[in-house]
């Protein structure tokens, strides 16, 4: 567990809670095992608290195990959150929330984080196709606050607009399995496997001047499709893929109709306008 994540008793309180409130506020989480919304909501603060070492700590009690705190804070419902500073509650909170919310909540007595400042004079220089300097900014920012993920997936993302796609992929694979579940990384890993596929195949234009002549020749339309894909032209594939269904949609066990599913899948969050105009398109020639 991240050192800024401590399970809390009442023996332990005082310290973890009270004595830690005068350096740092301390977001006090009432929680029971039985309560659906504080599971839903745990690893969201968790993952808060990871990305943000050193600025706040949390500090999780079970109220089915600690009932003298609870009756001591006067908790009614699950879960009932208490931010903790200089020795005093600050602020109350009832039911999960939203990040940006717990946040809104935490800024006003969290210490200043240079490396969010760095992040966002990255980001201007990102806007301005500065990437040298951006990547810069964002190795300063990871040094002072390596917890923080949100500046490693910034670097990645700097390396794919730059087409650095073997560094972006190993920077990607070191993030924590949580991390890799952002939608850009999960775009980079879907790329970089068809990347390995296209490479035993012919190249994008010997396929296409082969289609030419042999318009229904559905191998060659799925090898267009996977190169289509590795050169992150996706909504390309997609048409390729919708050809090759209409073509002969069982062709290597309905392998474009899989294709088409897991593209979708991938990319629901991150090109969810096209995911979703060629999720009907697929519709409609199944039904």
């Amino acid at each position: 567990m991240s050192t800024n994540i401590i399970n809390v008793t009442l023996e332990n309180f005082q310290k973890s809670v009270i004595e830690n409130s005068e350096k740092l506020p301390v977001l006090v989480d009432f929680w029971a095992p039985w309560c659906g919304p504080c599971k839903q909501v745990m690893p969201v603060l968790e993952n808060l608290a990871k990305s943000h070492q050193g600025r706040f700590i949390l500090a999780k009690v079970n109220t089915e195990e600690q009932q003298q705190l609870s009756d001591h804070f006067h908790v009614q419902s699950l879960p009932t959150f208490k931010i903790c500073y200089q020795g005093k509650i600050v602020d109350s909170i009832e039911g999960a929330q939203t990040p940006a919310k717990f946040l809104e909540a935490l800024e006003p007595y969290m210490p200043v984080d240079e490396s969010e400042n760095l992040r966002q004079l990255a980001q201007a220089d990102i806007q301005l196709g500065n990437y040298e300097s951006a990547l810069q900014q964002l190795a300063q920012a990871a040094q002072i606050n390596p917890s923080n993920f949100n500046i490693h997936l910034d670097i990645v993302k700097v390396y794919m607009t730059q087409e650095e796609l073997a560094k972006a992929l190993e920077l990607a694979q070191r993030l924590p399995k949580d991390v890799q579940q952002a939608p850009e990384i999960k775009a980079l890993f879907a790329q970089a496997k068809y990347i390995e596929l296209a490479a035993n195949l012919s190249p994008l234009a010997e396929l296409e001047t082969q289609l030419q002549t042999e318009t229904r020749n559905p191998e060659l339309y799925y090898h267009l499709a996977v190169n289509q894909l590795a050169q992150n032209r996706t909504e390309k594939a997609m048409q390729t893929l919708l050809h090759l269904f209409t073509l002969e949609r069982n062709y290597k066990d309905g392998v474009a109709r899989k294709t088409l599913l897991e593209l979708f899948e991938t990319l629901k969050d991150s090109e969810t306008e096209l995911v979703n105009q060629y999720r009907r398109k697929l519709q409609s020639l199944l039904f």
